[in-house]
């Protein structure tokens, strides 16, 4: 009778254990993308910070600050496509060598004293925003808030 017992309080355990296992799991995977999306949007605004940085360092002729920021732009966006090849991304992981390619050209002119890495550099920030996620919705506001 005893050992009856214990046989089913270690299968309500075993049952309570597994419950317990998979609701903890639950949720886990949406809260991972949610932290991919906001490491990529990240990613996304130090890169575009770089470039718009290099743009204003271009507008002061200051050509040397203007390659090392685009050098800059480059180390962002080179790490951000390696991680979305990782996560097999190659669409995105793609458009993201445009945006290299566009920087390498905005600093290759910008050591050139050429003023027309702007186009370049304008070209590569629109492709970096393009492939960056959108932010999460807003949460709406309660409507009887402040009544």
């Amino acid at each position: 009778m005893s050992l009856r017992v214990l046989g089913w309080g270690l299968l309500a355990a075993a049952m309570v254990f597994g419950v317990g296992w998979f609701a903890g799991a639950s949720g886990r995977d949406a809260l991972e993308q949610d932290r991919r999306d906001a490491l990529a949007r990240a990613e996304s605004a130090d890169a575009r910070a770089f470039i718009l940085s290099g743009r204003v360092s271009l507008f002061q002729s200051n050509f040397g600050d203007a390659s090392r920021a685009f050098e800059a732009a480059r180390g962002v966006v080179l790490g951000a496509q390696t991680r979305l090849r990782q996560l097999g991304d190659a669409a995105r992981a793609g458009q993201l060598e445009v945006a290299l390619s566009q920087l390498r050209e905005a600093q290759r002119l910008a050591l050139a004293l050429d003023a027309g890495a702007q186009a370049a550099a304008e070209q590569a920030l629109r492709v970096i925003e393009s492939v960056a996620p959108a932010p999460p919705p807003a949460a709406a506001a309660p409507a009887a808030a402040g009544r």
